[in-house]
């Protein structure tokens, strides 16, 4: 679903609107949410319930802009970027109540006089005040930390009422979890609906972002090295703790200084591993896994949302199932029209939605 929803669509503006109507959207948004936690499965119906949150988001509207010329056609491509901060309380709280804070990026699906669509997408942190060790609830198998981490996804739609403000209502999916950093870590689902205002406010400019002929088409390699640490599923007799480490190459084709796609190879060392095949007198020969992966990139000036989903083309039997997924924000470092170009992140590694672990990732692209 994750995946689905970074793929957007050219916004539909009415004639002569431009960016003019987004202009209006930048400023803070004060919004009430009403929410329900979605079970995992049908074994864990007794986390199913309603809560009521209130929401803070302050945004700016961005602008792509070629560097020596009007706005592109090709590039009238408006977005928001900002930050928020959320509370929610539960009148059956399982994990104790949530603190959430995250940046977002809203893109325009639709732009028709006063009424303005968009796919919004956030990446935070979330504060649990009663996650599972200082409960000792053994119902409570979901959060096993204070700190985790937040995505969220959804449509939000806005009304401008002249001279007066917007009203705004969105409708999100809310997933936490810690990337198996401590266990328990089922993570917690939620749906979300929220009915907010954003007041009008004079002088709200739009940032242009400069950009040559050379940052819209063409193909980039990249290769970058991630680490991190794991907590296996199993129970293991060594460690807690295991290190993973994973190396990628592969090309991107940029549509335009926004959108790209490509392929890349996967090569993952999971230490944890080691002892999951000595115990199972594994037969596999050699100490990585290798997988293909399909991706495709949103950038939004120096920050890129990366996702992927991938097949071990070789692996062994034990531990992982044959796909599985990534979801990453990079940012952009330096210069992006040089050849070489340098770029830093962070992005979770699932199997089958489930998180795995969080890889930290350097890289390198060069064209």
């Amino acid at each position: 679903m994750l995946f689905l929803s970074l793929v957007s669509l050219p916004p539909l503006c009415s004639q002569g609107s431009d960016a003019t109507a987004w202009h209006r959207q930048s400023g803070i948004t004060y919004s009430l949410a009403i929410g329900h936690t979605i079970p995992n499965s049908a074994e864990w119906n007794y986390i199913s319930d309603n809560y009521l949150g209130i929401d803070i988001a302050e945004s700016r509207t961005q602008l792509w802009t070629l560097a020596g010329d009007t706005l592109a056609s090709l590039l009238r491509r408006p977005y928001q970027m900002g930050l928020r901060v959320n509370l929610s309380y539960y009148p059956n709280p399982i994990a104790g109540h949530k603190l959430g804070l995250a940046g977002f990026v809203v893109e325009p699906l639709l732009d028709v006089g006063n009424h303005h669509l968009g796919l919004e997408l956030d990446a935070g942190f979330a504060f649990y005040s009663n996650p599972f060790r200082l409960s000792k609830d053994a119902t409570n198998v979901f959060i096993g930390s204070y700190i985790n981490c937040l995505i969220q996804a959804g449509l939000s739609y806005s009304y401008t009422i002249p001279q007066f403000g917007d009203i705004v209502l969105a409708a999100k999916f809310l997933h936490s979890s810690n990337g198996y950093l401590v266990k328990p870590n089922k993570g917690l689902n939620y749906l979300q609906t929220e009915l907010g205002f954003r007041p009008f406010r004079k002088s709200r400019q739009a940032a242009d972002i400069r950009l040559s002929a050379s940052d819209i088409h063409g193909g980039d390699w990249f290769a970058s090295y991630a680490g991190g640490m794991v907590m296996p599923r199993f129970v293991s007799r060594r460690h807690k703790y295991f290190y993973v480490n994973t190396a990628r190459l592969g090309w991107l084709y940029h549509f335009n200084a926004a959108r790209a796609a490509g392929l890349n190879l996967d090569l993952t060392y999971n230490y944890s591993f080691n002892e999951l095949h000595d115990v199972n007198n594994d037969p596999y020969p050699l100490p990585f896994f290798v997988g293909l992966a399909a991706a495709y990139e949103a950038s939004y000036h120096r920050l890129t949302l990366h996702a992927a989903l991938a097949s071990y083309l070789l692996r062994s039997d034990h531990g992982t199932t044959l796909v599985y997924e990534r979801l990453g924000l990079f940012y952009n470092i330096g210069n992006q029209s040089r050849r070489l170009r340098q770029f830093v992140g962070v992005s979770l590694k699932s199997h089958m939605a489930h998180v795995d672990f969080i890889e930290w990732h350097y890289g390198l692209k060069f064209r």
